[in-house]
């Protein structure tokens, strides 16, 4: 086992909890146990794998259990599926620092071809930043500098009253900026979803196998794109690199 994926298997979370969350971190464990064999190692983390997955459609879904289940899948050697994973846990939780570094180093086992950009940038906006707890907090911060200026104006009359009051307006006004550039960037992520092949797979002009491919080399498992529109099985998806084309969805993972 590589540097990468040892230090991905190293770091799995041990708290206790339900029986099948204690199952599948024995599992786990078992897999890490023999890490010196892959062919020993991996049916493990498959199982654990499995049982996170059973986890995961259970609910509820937590960005620990996100992170659990896809390096699991990793580690299983299952890579489309723990990209997916990992943007699943990403649309609960995209400011997640944990999980946009595993995301990245997923995508550094993604083969490209040659002279084609396949690796998106790396997880950026609001969302990624700030949590909703977090706008939360400087909102209630916001309104709390309001109502402090706003009440010692009128009642000592204290000369610092009314910038900690404009300070808080300020802020509240920024909140609202961030909060609906959260949610353009959600409206955004809705309307062309992930996907991410599951095999090889040729870029084709048109929704069919009859059309041409558009690039000289097939897209490699694990390639992310993202869809523009459907057409009788297939789906029309757009590369990072700009490329457009149509690949089977029988042949590609949803990111959830």
């Amino acid at each position: 086992m590589n540097a990468t994926l040892l230090a991905l298997a190293l770091i799995a979370g041990e708290a206790p909890g339900t029986d099948e969350e204690d199952s599948a971190r024995r599992s786990y464990r078992l897999g890490v146990e023999r890490r010196e064999d892959a062919k020993l190692a991996r049916p493990h983390f498959a199982r654990a794998a499995s049982e996170y997955e059973t986890l995961w459609d259970r609910g509820p879904k937590s960005p620990e259990l996100a992170q659990a289940r896809g390096r699991a899948k990793f580690l299983a050697g299952h890579l489309p599926e723990a990209i997916a994973a990992a943007h699943a846990g990403l649309r609960i939780a995209p400011h997640h620092a944990g999980l946009q570094r595993d995301l990245e180093t997923y995508r550094d086992a993604v083969v490209a071809p040659p002279g084609e950009r396949l690796r998106p940038a790396r997880i950026a906006g609001v969302r990624a930043r700030l949590s909703e707890w977090d706008l939360l907090w400087l909102t209630a911060m916001g309104l709390g500098l309001v109502g402090l200026g706003i009440a010692k104006r009128f009642t000592t009359g204290s000369a610092w009253a009314t910038p900690v009051a404009l300070a808080g307006l300020l802020g509240l006004i920024a909140c609202a900026a961030i909060a609906g550039k959260r949610a353009l960037e959600e409206r955004a992520d809705l309307a062309s979803p992930i996907w991410i092949l599951r095999s090889d797979e040729p870029l084709r002009k048109g929704n069919g196998e009859s059309h041409p491919a558009r690039l000289e080399s097939a897209l490699p498992r694990g390639a992310e794109v993202r869809e523009l529109s459907t057409r009788g099985g297939w789906v029309q998806v757009q590369l990072a690199g700009g490329a457009i084309g149509w690949l089977p969805e029988d042949r590609l993972i949803p990111a959830r």
